[in-house]
């Protein structure tokens, strides 16, 4: 066993001459996320046939219109804190979690606000489903939020183990588990909802005060965190706002049924992405403490590792995807092209590196530029897209929205590091 391990390492060590990068980090990180990975994927296809077989595809494009609505509300608080508080934790000040636990509370008024506020619009406009649904969720959102700030503290402490068995795996399948059994007892959407919320936020809870009582962590609070979330925040409101807003018109539009087609259409390539995309939280640690000229000299070779995987996976995506829905999504056969053209936008995990330079850098200006730019060109896309051509012109835009959001991340980066390359 010892020699086997011993031959992996040295295939590892021999193949960062190459790659340019630290092989050894990321296989630790990175087998863990794949486990993880596979579990919850497994685990989110099964709920995806339950919801498919026991949910009408009106309830579903209800339930998630109703979480798609609260997570544009959350947009407005300090949704930047998560990333923040790894960055402080990173640096020795452990103490920040228990900091900006109840600071995100705090900062989480507007949301509770808006939630009251859509709440009474539906209730007094004759819709109490949606009204008690929203009402429910608006109130538990700032909690369950700030319980899942306990990941932030293991991907600082890059115990991708933890953060694997814990959030991914354990923080949700308690929930999978209770929305099957609700599922099984009644199809109404605000029960659905409501068993969402709350199991999350129970779990959330379990999970957080576990982390606690693992790692003690010390005293130290970096009280900065709040300035620099904020920039977080602001720059991420608009990123939030546009991967909510489609289901916001889908739903207005052409109605809960094709929403729920839709969100058939995009669920598979969206878990896709899940594993690659858990490659920004493997590195950010790393980023924070190399500098500049080390991360740019590995750059071009993780890119180009990430394009040639991506590209493999999308046609072997495209090729089975018409067999996968006839076998167990045949109610949601409707959502099949759209799904295959939906997979081109998995090109877009090529510029993780790039964005995870940029936040771990605190490079403020161009993290506003790629915000900014990304949501004028989605707001405009998304709206023509599916004003003229429904449901079509929405994945469409879909597509073209996250590359150009990809190519801004990738331009701004190439600017931002050759501003300080020994920084």
């Amino acid at each position: 066993m010892e020699k086997a391990k011993q031959k992996v390492t040295d295939l590892l060590i021999w193949l960062e001459k190459y790659t340019k990068i630290d092989m050894i980090y990321t296989a630790k990180g990175s087998y863990w996320a794949i486990i993880s990975q596979i579990v919850l994927s497994s685990l989110s296809f099964l709920l995806s046939i339950a919801f498919a077989y026991y949910v009408s595809k009106e309830a579903y494009g209800q339930y998630k219109y109703i979480l798609s609505l609260v997570g544009i509300f959350a947009t407005f608080t300090l949704t930047g804190l998560g990333l923040a508080t790894t960055t402080a934790i990173t640096n020795g000040f452990e103490g920040t979690l228990n900091y900006a636990f109840w600071k995100n509370i705090k900062w989480s008024m507007l949301l509770f606000v808006l939630s009251i506020g859509s709440s009474i619009y539906y209730f007094w406009n004759g819709n109490s489903s949606l009204g008690i649904s929203i009402l429910i969720v608006g109130c538990l959102w700032p909690f369950f939020t700030s319980t899942n700030f306990y990941t932030c503290y293991l991907t600082a402490k890059k115990d991708f183990r933890r953060n694997a068995i814990y959030f991914n795996i354990i923080g949700n399948l308690f929930p999978y588990i209770c929305l099957l059994v609700t599922m099984f007892l009644t199809s109404n959407p605000v029960w659905l909802v409501i068993v969402y919320i709350v199991s999350n936020t129970l779990i959330g809870i379990i999970l957080y005060r576990r982390i606690i009582e693992i790692y003690k962590p010390n005293k130290k609070v970096d009280t900065e965190i709040i300035s620099y979330s904020k920039h977080l925040s602001l720059i991420t409101i608009l990123s939030g706002f546009s991967g909510n807003i489609d289901q916001i018109l889908v739903f207005h539009f052409v109605g809960p049924v094709q929403l729920a087609i839709y969100n058939f259409a995009v669920a598979i390539p969206n878990q896709i992405k899940g594993p690659i995309q858990n490659l920004g939280n493997l590195i950010f640690p790393k980023f924070i403490e190399r500098s500049t000229n080390d991360i740019k000299s590995g750059m071009k070779n993780k890119m180009m590792l990430l394009f040639i995987g991506i590209t493999a996976i999308i046609l072997v995506y495209i090729a089975l995807v018409p067999y996968v829905f006839h076998i167990f999504f045949p109610k949601y056969s409707d959502s099949i092209f759209y799904s295959q053209i939906f997979a081109l936008s998995l090109l877009w995990v090529v510029s993780i590196p790039a964005n995870t330079f940029l936040t771990a850098k605190k490079k403020i200006k161009e993290q506003y530029i790629e915000s900014i730019s990304g949501f004028i060109v989605q707001i405009i896309l998304l709206s023509v897209g599916i004003i003229y051509w429904g449901l079509i012109g929405l994945v469409i835009a879909r597509v073209i929205i996250r590359l150009s959001w990809a190519f801004i991340a990738i331009v701004l980066y190439n600017k931002a590091s050759k501003e300080k390359i020994f920084s």
